[in-house]
């Protein structure tokens, strides 16, 4: 296992934003066209794995609780994921309302947004290609999975149901239709805003009704198009540039381990990891095993980059360590740092799990998110010594006991084992250790 230099290990982490701007500071106008399709790429993963995550956990408790009583979970998350939302529209900030709203759709992988619309009664925005609900509709999943995915008697598929959970209860929460949808053919979508009570001028001028739907990758591109070389402000954190549809996502998933937890405690949130987290991991090993050591660090970095992590990483003998300080999603979450201040432990579906169980990593009053943690631990540890389920994105569980620790991931090089205390802390035992089953 032949180590790498600092420099090359310091290359391979950096995010590409920093190498859109060298080449932009350096004149290489032609060097950033080429980098912002791999910008606007940076997240593809993560969206993914979180909209199949969402997806299957409707089907799951749909298939578990039938479709009443998973309307109603539904509609009690919704209240939750959106009471930042129904506060602002209370104090009258309906155009602000809308803008974050709008940020969240625009900034969901293969979304295709049209200029806002306005009217004197509302704001509307049609998106030729959703991005979510949408966008699995277009993969097919519906169809091929449809006991994960659609199934429901309305014919509205299962993540567009959570969707529309979340309107319901923002509407609930202001007594008016303020936000409401109609699905359009090919996945896309029309979303309706009220402006009701709103008096004065229109909210969006002409520029920002074309401005808003458009991320950072999109307007770069644009000026690049119009002869404009003021890009640093663009380039300069795109990869934090989907923080909207990141943060709301990992908060909702939060709240579906919470009500795992209520449903049926942490044998049911067990389950439900294990039936809609891990199969995308066991998906991923045949691509992890095949990168190198050098491209597997590069690839953990760019998604940790893409994840909202500040972090360091080293290399040891055996093993890439990155130290999350925070962790973008688990970390964020357990200081409650995220976006729109949506989320604090001690809140409504916001547990911390008491008893120690694997799911928990044999932990006292651990933070409920981080289970999906574990729950990836155990899809690879579970193989560990097969000869072909790569420990790409290891978790030590017991790092970030505190919100103000960081957290510690470790990507182990090709034949490298994890140590013993990692398979502990999921109640596994060790390769060739007594009760392994190797």
């Amino acid at each position: 296992m032949t180590a790498l230099t600092p420099e090359r290990l310091a290359e391979l982490t950096r995010p590409d934003e920093d190498r859109a701007l060298e080449a932009l500071r350096e004149g290489d106008l032609d060097a950033v066209r080429a980098l912002l399709p791999v910008l606007a790429a940076g997240k593809a993963g993560l969206d993914a794995l979180t909209l199949h995550a969402l997806a299957r956990k409707i089907g799951k408790l749909r298939q578990d609780l039938g479709e009443e009583r998973t309307r109603a979970v539904l509609e009690r998350i919704g209240a939750q994921l959106m009471k930042t939302w129904a506060a602002q529209v209370r104090r009258g900030d309906v155009r602000g309302a809308i803008v974050d709203l709008v940020a969240v759709f625009k900034q969901q992988g293969a979304a295709r947004l049209d200029p806002l619309a306005e009217s004197a009664a509302e704001v509307v925005l049609s998106m030729p290609a959703c991005g979510s609900g949408g966008q699995l509709e277009r993969q097919k999943a519906t169809e091929k999975h449809p006991q994960w995915y659609a199934g429901w008697r309305d014919g509205v598929s299962g993540l567009c149901q959570g969707c529309k959970a979340n309107q319901r209860a923002l509407n609930e929460a202001l007594g008016y239709a303020f936000w409401t949808t109609e699905k359009q053919p090919d996945g896309g979508c029309r979303m309706r805003f009220s402006k009701e009570g709103v008096q004065g001028p229109a909210l969006f001028d002409e520029q920002e009704r074309s401005e808003l739907v458009r991320t950072r990758v999109q307007r770069a591109q644009q000026r690049l198009d119009e002869g404009r070389t003021d890009l640093e402000d663009l380039l300069r954190g795109q990869r934090k540039d989907w923080m909207p549809w990141h943060d709301v996502a990992i908060v909702w998933l939060e709240y579906f381990y919470a009500s795992a937890l209520e449903i049926g405690g942490a044998a049911y949130l067990d389950e439900l990891l294990a039936q809609t987290y891990e199969p995308a991991f066991h998906a991923g090993f045949p691509r992890y095993a095949a990168l190198s050591d050098e491209q597997l660090v590069a690839e953990v970095a760019r998604t940790w980059n893409y994840h909202m992590a500040d972090f360091t990483v080293h290399e040891e003998a055996d093993r890439f360590v990155f130290r999350l300080d925070p962790c973008g999603s688990g970390g964020r979450l357990f200081r409650g740092q995220v976006w729109r201040d949506l989320f604090h432990y001690g809140e409504p579906l916001a547990p911390l799990m008491q008893p120690p169980h694997p799911i928990n990593f044999m932990r006292q009053d651990a933070p409920t998110y981080c289970t999906h943690c574990a729950a990836s631990n155990r899809a690879q540890l579970s193989g560990a010594g097969d000869g072909h389920t790569p420990m790409f994105f290891v978790i030590d569980g017991h790092a970030q006991m505190r919100p103000g620790e960081p957290c510690r991931q470790i990507s182990f090089k090709k034949g490298a084992l994890p140590d013993a205390r990692l398979f502990g802390q999921i109640g596994l035992a060790p390769p060739g250790a007594p009760g392994s089953g190797a």
